[in-house]
C-alpha cells in the first residue's frame, strides 16, 4: 500500500531529527513504541483533566471521561500550580524513555509533547500572565479584551457543550456553577499581577471593561448562559433554565462584579505603555513568547527584520495591483484604506449587510470544499458552520477565528466572524479569511490533526496550525 500524505507528514520531521544520529543509534527496539504509546496516552488523559473543555470540543467527554463534561478548567492560583506540576511530571516520565529506540513517527509524538510542555513551563517560570499549553494564546495578562473566562465560558457552553438528554443538562448546570469559581480564580490572579506591576495598558482595559460590563448587564434571566440551556432542554424534565438563572443571579453576577471592581483598580493605575519591556524580565518574556509562538530560535530583532523585509516585498506587489485598480497615489496602506471604502467591495450597513456577509462566506466555503480534491489526495469532510461572535466578545475580538469540531465529526467546526460592523469586512478580503479560518485552513487542518494520536490532537503549534 502506498504511503498516505498523513504518513509522510508524520514521519518527515522525526526522520530529519534522527538523521543527525549515528547509524548505530537508529535501531528501533521491540516494544519501545508500545511503551511510549502507553505513556503518552496517560499524559493525554492528565491534560484532559486539566482542560476538561477540550474533551467536550473533541466530542470525547463520555464513557470513562463522562465526568469531564461536568467540569471546567481551574483558573485559580492553585489550579495553575497543579497544571505546572502535571507538566513537570509528564516530562519526567518521558525522560525515562529511550528516544533512540523509537520509530520516527513515535519520536515525533514524543518531541511534540516535550516541546509543548517545555515551552509552557518556561512561561510559568515568569510568575505572571496566562500560559497556554500547546496553544497560541500566551498572554501577559490574566484577563484582557481577548482573554478571560467571561469570554470563553459563555461561548463554550452555548456552542460546544452538547445537550441531548437531561444528564447533559445537569452537566451544563454543574459547569455553570463552577463558572463563578473560575472568575474568582482569575480575580485572585489579577490582584497578584497588580502587586507585581503587571497591568494591561489603558486602551486594552477600556475595551475589556466595556465587554465585561456588557456581559454583566441586563437581567440574568436573559443572559446567554441561561437561555442556552433553557431553550435546549425543553421537554427533558427538570427546570434547567431556572437553575441556571439562580446561579447567574446569585453566584455569577457577584463574581463578575468582583472582577469588574479589580479591573477598575487596574485601570486607575494603567498607562498607555503597551510593551512587556516595563515588566520584570520583560525582554526575556518577550523572547519566550516569540519562541513559543513561532517554534524557532530566531531573536526578536531577526523576526522584526524578517517582517520588515516581507512587508516591503508585499507592498511592492500591492503597488502594482492597486495601480491596476485605479489607486496610484499615496502610500500603499492609505490606498488599501481607500480601497476598503470602494462601493464595489463594501457590504450594506446593519443586519442586511450582516446577512449578506454570512451568505457570502457560506458560498465561498461550499465552493472551496468542492475544489479540495484538486489539491489533496487524503480528504476530510471540512465540517464547519459559520457563526457570529457573541456580542460581548466582538468589541475586543479580531475579525474572525476558527477551529475544527469533534473527532467523530458529529460536532462541526466553527468559523466565528466578528460582525460588530459590516465595515470590518470587504468582498476582496473575505475569501482569504474564509480559506484561512475554515477550508483549507483551521477547520480542515484541525480535522487532519484529529486523526493523530490524542495527545497530538490536544497540542498544536503556530508554525503548524497557522
Amino acid at each position: 500500500m502506498p504511503a498516505t500524505r498523513r504518513d509522510v507528514l508524520l514521519g518527515t520531521a522525526a526522520t530529519l531529527a534522527l538523521g543527525a544520529l549515528p547509524a548505530s543509534a537508529r535501531a528501533f527496539a521491540p516494544g519501545a513504541d508500545a511503551q511510549a504509546e502507553k505513556l503518552l496516552a496517560g499524559v493525554a488523559e492528565t491534560l484532559l483533566k486539566d482542560y476538561p473543555e477540550s474533551a467536550t470540543t473533541l466530542g470525547i467527554d463520555k464513557d470513562k471521561r463522562a465526568d469531564l463534561k461536568h467540569q471546567l478548567t481551574d483558573r485559580s492560583v492553585k489550579g495553575q500550580a497543579l497544571l505546572a506540576a502535571h507538566l513537570r511530571k509528564g516530562l519526567a516520565d518521558i525522560a525515562k524513555l529511550d528516544l533512540n529506540a523509537l520509530s520516527p513517527i513515535m519520536r515525533t509524538n514524543v518531541d511534540v509533547v516535550q516541546a509543548a510542555y517545555g515551552n509552557a513551563l518556561k512561561g510559568f517560570a515568569f510568575g505572571y500572565g496566562d500560559v497556554a499549553v500547546g496553544s497560541w494564546r500566551n498572554s501577559p495578562y490574566v484577563v484582557v479584551q481577548n482573554v478571560g473566562a467571561f469570554l470563553d465560558v459563555p461561548r463554550f457552553l452555548d456552542s460546544d457543550h452538547q445537550i441531548k438528554n437531561a444528564e447533559d443538562g445537569e452537566a451544563y448546570v454543574d459547569r455553570l456553577e463552577s463558572y463563578s469559581d473560575l472568575l474568582d480564580g482569575e480575580t485572585e490572579r489579577l490582584k497578584i499581577a497588580a502587586s507585581k506591576g503587571v497591568i494591561a495598558p489603558d486602551f486594552l482595559l477600556d475595551k475589556c471593561l466595556s465587554q465585561i460590563k456588557l456581559a454583566r448587564g441586563g437581567n440574568p434571566a436573559g443572559w446567554g448562559v441561561v437561555t442556552s440551556v433553557a431553550n435546549r432542554t425543553v421537554g427533558m424534565g427538570g427546570d434547567f433554565g431556572q437553575a441556571a438563572y439562580l446561579l447567574a443571579k446569585d453566584k455569577i453576577a457577584p463574581a463578575l462584579d468582583r472582577q469588574i471592581a479589580e479591573l477598575e483598580k487596574h485601570r486607575k493605575r494603567a498607562t498607555s505603555d503597551a510593551g512587556v519591556w516595563k515588566f520584570r524580565d520583560g525582554d526575556a518574556y518577550y523572547a519566550w513568547a516569540l519562541s513559543a509562538g513561532t517554534t524557532t530560535t530566531m531573536t526578536p530583532d531577526e523576526v522584526h527584520k524578517m517582517g520588515l523585509d516581507q512587508l516591503a516585498a508585499i507592498q511592492s506587489e500591492m503597488d502594482a495591483i492597486l495601480k491596476k485598480e485605479g489607486y496610484s497615489q499615496g502610500a500603499v496602506g492609505a490606498r488599501m484604506e481607500a480601497l476598503a471604502k470602494d462601493k464595489r467591495f463594501t457590504f450594506p450597513e446593519g443586519d442586511p449587510g450582516r446577512a449578506e456577509i454570512m451568505k457570502f462566506l457560506n458560498d465561498r466555503i461550499s465552493d472551496i470544499r468542492s475544489r479540495m480534491p484538486q489539491a489533496f489526495h487524503t480528504l476530510v469532510k471540512g465540517n464547519v458552520e459559520v457563526k457570529r461572535l457573541p456580542l460581548e466578545e466582538e468589541p475586543g475580538a479580531p475579525g474572525a477565528y476558527g477551529g475544527a469540531g469533534s473527532i467523530d465529526g458529529t460536532i462541526p467546526g466553527k468559523f466565528w466572524i466578528n460582525l460588530r460592523a459590516t465595515s470590518l469586512h470587504t468582498r476582496f478580503s473575505l475569501p482569504d479569511l474564509a480559506y484561512h479560518e475554515a477550508i483549507p485552513g483551521h477547520v480542515w487542518q484541525g480535522e487532519y490533526a484529529n486523526k493523530l494520536p490524542l495527545i497530538r490532537s490536544l497540542l498544536s503549534f503556530n508554525a503548524y496550525s497557522e
